[in-house]
C-alpha cells in the first residue's frame, strides 16, 4: 500500500473539507489557508488524511489532524506529525499549539499541556480556539528549537 504525503493544492479543498467534516471538526478557515495544509493520499490518489498549520507570528496552531479510520495507524499518524513539524520549522514557527481530546497520544510525542493563564492572547483570539474552547479539549504546545 503506497502512501504519499505532500502539500495540498487549491483544487483539493473540497476533499479536505469533506474529510474534516466527517471527522466532526470545524472547517472554518481551511480554504483561506489551503497552502498550509498537507494531504495524505493512498495509492489510488484518494485523500485519506490531512493536517494544517495556521500561522500566528512565530507560533503555529495545528488544525484538522485527521486520518480516515481504515488508514489510522500509529505509524502513519507519526509520519504525518513529523512532516507537519518539519514543515512548520522550515516556515519559521518556534512553537506549535494544538487543541485535542487525545491528550495522552500527543503527550507521548512530547507535547505539553498549556495552563489557562499561559495561553497566548493570539491563540485565545483565534477563531479555531474560540470555536473549540467550549468542547472538552486541551491546548498543548511543542517547542520547535
Amino acid at each position: 500500500m503506497g502512501i504519499i504525503l505532500r502539500q495540498a493544492m487549491a483544487f483539493e479543498s473540497g476533499d479536505i473539507l469533506s474529510l474534516v467534516g466527517k471527522a466532526g471538526l470545524t472547517a472554518e478557515g481551511i480554504q483561506e489557508s489551503i497552502g498550509n495544509y498537507l494531504v495524505v493520499e493512498n495509492s489510488d490518489g484518494e485523500t485519506i488524511g490531512t493536517v494544517g498549520l495556521e500561522r500566528m507570528g512565530e507560533d503555529g496552531l495545528l488544525r484538522s489532524f485527521v486520518l480516515k479510520q481504515d488508514y489510522s495507524t500509529e505509524s502513519l499518524l507519526l509520519k504525518l506529525m513529523d512532516k507537519i513539524l518539519v514543515y512548520s520549522k522550515k516556515k519559521g514557527v518556534k512553537t506549535i499549539y494544538l487543541l485535542t481530546k487525545s491528550v495522552s497520544f500527543f503527550e507521548q510525542l512530547s507535547f505539553i499541556p498549556v495552563k489557562n493563564e499561559e495561553i497566548p492572547e493570539h491563540i485565545k483570539n483565534s477563531a479555531h480556539y474560540k470555536n473549540n474552547a467550549e468542547e472538552k479539549v486541551v491546548l498543548l504546545s511543542y517547542p520547535l528549537h
